[in-house]
């Protein structure tokens, strides 16, 4: 069940950039591209993260 877990975790990453990744390009404010590039951060972080804590279970 870990790999299923881990298969729709990238899932959802891979979705959620290719939503953000046309505003992150287009956008020609730098601030907003800034909170999109940092959320987008957070969720990768968390991706790579998240599988480090599994150990107690």
């Amino acid at each position: 069940m870990k790999s299923l877990e881990r298969f729709t975790g990238l899932l959802g990453l891979v979705l959620l950039a290719a939503f953000l990744l046309p505003y992150i390009f287009k956008l020609p404010q730098l601030d907003i591209t800034l909170i999109l590039v940092g959320g987008l951060g957070l969720a990768v972080f968390d991706y790579f993260s998240s599988g480090k804590s599994d150990k107690s279970e």
